[in-house]
């Protein structure tokens, strides 16, 4: 018995650093998130797979729904709102006349090439995606907090980020966990001169949401201190440019050329350009910041939606944990935060500040300065519990069909 404790001490110290944290901290959730939903199934108080979405956008063509026996609780109730129509683009592609092309391709891709091993349940496949990718996506988290900081402020950036009050997204079919895995790995390559991972991991978040554009940014930083570097590094006068030295040029063009390819795909291709289905949900014109925190703090008011004034009390705080994260955290990290705050604060939507707290959950750099305070006992516990409390109460929300993001 000793002996084969060993052996699996052994096989555990071999996996990479995070890994098994991460996937414990999954399992857990995924239990507690999954008695909520029993238990909220059993009060019959969950509608339907996509109901709101088949009678809002009059949808011809529905994909596989989970609504029957014990699939229901397990994997039918995750099925509202966006993961309705990735379900739907894995089912049946980029239909005409669905504005569909206004969600990337990765994960509906993945949720159907996952369908062919899973009897063609598109639902239970983007679960399975998630749950890969939200593993993934912890154990770099870790990795890089780790390099960059010390083994305890990365453990509870990972904490917090898991148990933040909208992490049941990780779980349900959207793209949360896909394109945290991507940009985290993509910062990962970068800070550590990997090149070939950070075009990877790039790539695959360019493909899963139009933010992943944005890691030109940090990527480029961290390209530009390496390429200083190497010139520094060589004699004067003898340096020529070498397959090295465009590694980092590669990976910085990687997210840009995969956003740009994909725009250029629905308008070529499909007959269907991106831009003119985003419209359906955003506006193209840009307004001033304090404009969209004042139609929020109306709509909330007017129309009586605690989700609103929720999205504008996070992204006032996760606006000042970026602030304070310019004196704390790699430049790179900020580069990352801000141009996506900039984005929520001056794109206008449905309604204002829509899918808010959902869009914040991402960004890890601002995690990591709650970690930093989280050096203070008291501060930790507080935050953890008022997030875990907080986490259980916007799950229930969600699956009765509310739209909390």
């Amino acid at each position: 018995m000793t002996a084969y404790r060993g052996s699996i001490g052994r096989l555990v110290d071999r996996l990479p650093e995070g890994l098994v944290d991460a996937a414990w901290l999954w399992f857990v959730l995924r239990i507690g998130l999954g008695l909520i939903a029993g238990f909220l199934v059993l009060k019959d108080a969950v509608p339907g797979p996509c109901n709101s979405d088949l009678v809002i956008n009059g949808w011809t063509t529905f994909p596989p729904l989970d609504d029957q026996g014990i699939a229901f609780p397990l994997i039918g109730v995750w099925q509202h709102w966006d993961a309705c129509w990735y379900s739907k683009i894995a089912a049946y592609g980029y239909e005409a006349g669905t504005s569909s092309t206004n969600f990337f391709p990765l994960l509906p891709f993945l949720m159907g090439a996952g369908s062919f091993f899973l009897g063609g349940d598109v639902a239970l496949a983007g679960l399975a995606v998630n749950a890969v990718a939200f593993i993934l996506a912890l154990t770099g988290l870790q990795q890089l907090i780790h390099d960059d900081f010390d083994g305890a402020t990365a453990e509870r950036t990972v904490l917090y980020v898991a148990v933040f009050p909208v992490a049941f997204f990780f779980f349900a079919p959207f793209t949360e966990a896909l394109f945290l895995a991507g940009a985290v790995w993509a910062v990962v390559g970068a800070r550590r001169r990997h090149w070939e991972l950070a075009a990877v991991a790039g790539l695959f978040a360019a493909l899963t949401r139009p933010q992943g554009l944005l890691l030109v940014l940090p990527i480029g930083w961290e390209a530009a201190i390496a390429l200083r570097e190497s010139w520094r590094a060589g004699v004067p006068g003898t340096h020529r440019l070498s397959w090295r030295d465009l590694k980092p040029v590669v990976a910085l063009a990687i997210p840009a050329a995969a956003y740009g390819s994909y725009v250029a795909y629905t308008a070529v291709i499909l007959h269907q350009p991106y831009f003119d289905a985003h419209t359906t949900w955003a506006t193209t014109a840009p307004h001033v910041p304090w404009d969209a925190i004042g139609q929020a703090w109306d709509w909330a008011f007017e129309h009586r939606d605690p989700f609103t004034m929720l999205n504008v009390v996070a992204l006032a705080g996760f606006t000042i944990l970026a602030i304070v994260g310019l004196r704390l955290v790699p430049l790179s990290y900020s580069l990352y935060v801000l141009p996506q705050l900039a984005l929520t604060l001056t794109q206008q939507t449905v309604s204002p500040l829509m899918s808010t707290a959902r869009y914040l959950l991402v960004l890890f750099p601002c995690f990591v300065v709650l970690a930093l305070a989280g050096r203070r006992p008291r501060f930790h516990t507080a935050w953890l519990l008022l997030s875990v409390l907080f986490l259980g109460l916007m799950t229930a929300l969600f699956l009765e069909g509310n739209f909390v993001g």
